[in-house]
């Protein structure tokens, strides 16, 4: 199935991405699904296939609405490992997971594919999705392997050169439009935020001129408003025709992301990292740094500047190998 799988990525990565994208612009639609499928070759694959262990026969995904190429590696390294996916798409936009479904099924891999709520009788379940939904769906399938991906977020830490973060951050603002939990809700940084923010504002400008902005939630307006007048009053501002960039003091961090807008928090040190974060712990995902050494609790991959929404393969995902537990007789893991 090896073989197989990898010519249906290559397949799949030729598409043009923007009808696929969840409305993404066209440029960044393309570098985002290119970048989701660079990591996959023969020896990343299998690689990730025995990192998995035992596979059950069949796996349903529940696949969320927002990073479109979700369904892309967790499907590729099931079927690699000898599982049938069916993949239950998010009903808003099910285009990503019909493309995929056909060009794997054109290879002969056993994927389908419904925006059905209810999956087919499947051997383990691997769900997507908010804190609240994720105790419905593990009741739902008591009888059968559970892996739950809940709500977590991501941050970078920045203690060296304003210039170069800047660079790199622009990027991983740009990815997806800052959407999922890859994307950094927030910089932290131990330097000049100023400095920071104008070297910031200049990347973000030139990502949008590269990676224009697709379209976006009217109903974040009030809150990218709210955002924008903090910054204006207790900090500093920075405001593109579709990005913004805030330094704002710790006191105002927010676990959520926003489209192409960027807030930087100036603080003393890492401890006082550790202090902020510490009520978040069971919530945290990534964290993308320019700074070697630096450990959070419950940050469970640490990366370059730039590469916080481009993860490699293998990997644990949240802490755990990807589809790694699925074999257990029955139960969440």
């Amino acid at each position: 199935m090896l073989e197989a799988t990898l010519r249906a990525l290559q397949q799949l990565r030729a598409q043009p991405a923007g009808p696929l994208s969840q409305g993404l612009g066209a440029s960044n639609a393309q570098e985002c699904l290119k970048q989701a499928i660079r990591p996959f070759n023969a020896n990343s694959l299998a690689a990730g296939v025995a990192a998995a262990g035992p596979l059950p026969a069949s796996i349903g995904i529940i696949v969320p609405h927002g990073v479109f190429t979700t369904p892309i590696e967790w499907t590729a390294l099931a079927v690699a490992g000898g599982s049938s996916v069916h993949l239950k798409a998010p009903n808003r936009d099910p285009a990503l997971v019909r493309t995929l479904s056909t060009i794997f099924q054109d290879e002969g891999l056993p994927v389908t594919w419904s925006t059905q709520r209810e999956l087919p009788p499947v051997d383990a379940v691997v769900a997507f999705g908010n804190d609240d939904s994720m105790d419905a769906i593990a009741q739902t399938y008591a009888d059968v392997p559970v892996a739950r991906y809940g709500h977590r977020f991501s941050l970078a830490w920045v203690t060296g050169d304003p210039e170069l973060a800047a660079k790199a951050l622009a990027v991983d603002l740009a990815r997806y439009d800052t959407r999922g939990c890859m994307a950094p809700t927030a910089i932290f940084c131990t330097g000049d935020g100023i400095a920071l923010g104008e070297a910031l504002g200049a990347a973000m400008q030139d990502a949008e001129h590269r990676w224009p902005r697709g379209t976006t939630d009217p109903a974040l307006g009030p809150e990218w408003r709210r955002r924008l007048g903090l910054g204006r009053v207790l900090g500093r501002t920075w405001v593109g025709a579709q990005w913004a960039v805030n330094v704002l003091p710790a006191a105002y961090f927010s676990p959520m992301s926003l489209p192409r807008m960027a807030t930087i928090h100036p603080i003393k040190d890492a401890d006082a990292l550790r202090q902020i974060l510490a009520p978040w712990t069971p919530w945290l995902s990534t964290m993308g740094t320019d700074t070697e050494g630096v450990t959070i609790e419950g940050i469970h991959r640490v990366c370059p500047l730039g590469w916080m929404q481009a993860p490699p393969i293998p990997r644990d995902h949240d802490g755990r190998s990807m589809l790694g537990g699925l074999h257990t007789p029955y139960g969440e893991i």
